[in-house]
């Protein structure tokens, strides 16, 4: 299987080829044109995008989207970005096909990210097909009945024990999430979402694959997770954030 430098260097290949033309356009015309309609990017996915930390805890500012809004702002100081905030905690791909209209297509965004599997994962195997066909139909939807440019990603790693960041209330749910890395269970869900990226021809950002490489080089991924379980802390939403203003602006 490719490493992670190797699946980014394709992806950022693609990515050239495919291009987010539209939506840079789009910043362009909003910043020239204060009549213009303002720029706005849907962030859809679960408790991760919703910015939820440890328990009892969320973030507002240092969330993958917020950091890249503020990015975007640097790139062009005149325009205006809305940024809407659609993750929902415990939410899977399935389980959200409900709200995709009030949530989603209703904004006519700009841009759609899509990032599930942190729940999903916990369907195993037999969760794989509903998952992976729940992204595609989002895909299909957004595609047709907006003009918004289009990026999945896959979803951070959890945890791999038992650690002192786990609240009481939830030391009982460490077995389960341990398993899922243990078992290749969560892996198997982002393979899903890079195979669907390439599939339907839609960039990817490999989020999971940061985590990989950060394994790699010797990280203590648990040290990264607020919640010491699946809720990755601000530094990576920077970390993060950052990569996905890399990937829409090219850089």
């Amino acid at each position: 299987m490719l490493g992670y430098c190797a699946r980014l260097e394709i992806e950022r290949r693609r990515t050239k080829t495919m291009g987010f033309a539209r939506f840079n356009e789009r910043l362009r015309e909003r910043a020239g044109d204060v009549r213009a309609r303002a720029v706005t990017y849907v962030a859809m996915g679960d408790s991760v995008t919703q910015g939820c930390m440890a328990i009892g805890v969320s973030e507002y500012e240092n969330i993958y989207h917020q950091v890249l809004k503020r990015g975007l702002e640097r790139r062009y100081p005149e325009t205006v970005i809305n940024v809407i905030n659609s993750g929902v905690n415990g939410d899977q791909a399935e389980g959200s096909r409900s709200r995709w209209e009030r949530d989603v297509l209703m904004y006519k965004p700009d841009l759609v990210t899509i990032c599930f599997g942190h729940n999903d994962a916990h369907g195993r195997q037999g969760g794989l097909q509903p998952f992976v066909q729940a992204l595609d139909d989002l895909v299909a939807r957004v595609r047709s009945e907006t003009d918004a440019e289009l990026l999945l990603m896959t979803p951070c790693m959890m945890t791999n024990r038992d650690n002192d960041a786990v609240a009481e209330a939830h030391k009982p749910l460490i077995p389960d999430f341990v398993s899922l890395a243990e078992d290749g269970i969560l892996q198997l869900y982002a393979n899903a979402v890079r195979e669907l990226a390439a599939k339907l021809n839609v960039p990817l950002l490999d989020v999971y694959g940061m985590w990989e490489q950060m394994v790699r080089e010797g990280v203590d991924i648990v040290a990264l997770l607020s919640n010491g379980i699946n809720h990755p802390n601000p530094s990576f939403h920077v970390q993060w954030g950052r990569a996905l203003e890399e990937k829409l602006c090219g850089e």
